[in-house]
């Protein structure tokens, strides 16, 4: 199926909106700054406010995504959607490895806000792409009609910490498989 980018993905006046849901495009240095900020001043709450609001937001836009194009019928091509959705808005390159309603696995070989990390501040010692973590589980519980919150998504491997990609394990919450 052809997805007019022009079309969905464009600027009206001074926002920008995609599928005429308006988005926050910023660079890596206001990303990145806000990031730390809220680790640095909230903690493991300033992560869950990263990883909520990325799930949260991305669900709701990605149910009225999936409404525009009911042809997207099967659940491998909505991966696909989703795959293009982070890549045409700047997120990096995201793979849907093995992953279905019980959860699974996501590589990442090239991230926004890896780069951005990097640039910035260098290696890490703990994984942190949480923005990405947040948008994988909203991604997914709207891809398979499932309410926020459904899943957990927990980064394996990191490429802020200089490992070869980023590996995401996607659970049910409550930490289990349900396969």
């Amino acid at each position: 199926m052809f997805i007019d980018w022009q079309d969905k993905l464009k600027r009206i006046g001074n926002r920008v909106v995609l599928f005429d849901i308006p988005i926050a495009m910023h660079c890596h240095h206001y990303n990145i700054n806000l990031h730390k900020m809220l680790e640095d001043s909230l903690g493991l709450e300033g992560v869950r406010l990263i990883y909520n609001a990325a799930e949260e937001s991305n669900h709701t836009a990605f149910k009225i995504m999936l409404e525009e194009y009911p042809l997207i019928r099967s659940d491998k091509s909505k991966l696909e959607f989703a795959a293009s959705i982070y890549q045409h808005c700047g997120l990096g390159v995201i793979n849907f490895q093995d992953v279905g309603p019980n959860g699974g696995r996501i590589i990442s070989p090239s991230s926004h806000h890896v780069t951005g990390w990097l640039a910035k501040h260098g290696l890490r010692k703990t994984p942190g792409c949480h923005f990405t973590r947040g948008w994988i589980a909203g991604a997914l519980e709207a891809i398979y009609d499932l309410p926020v919150g459904y899943f957990e998504v927990r980064e394996m491997n990191c490429k802020m910490m200089r490992d070869p990609v980023c590996e995401f394990d996607v659970r049910l919450k409550g930490g289990r498989h349900g396969d």
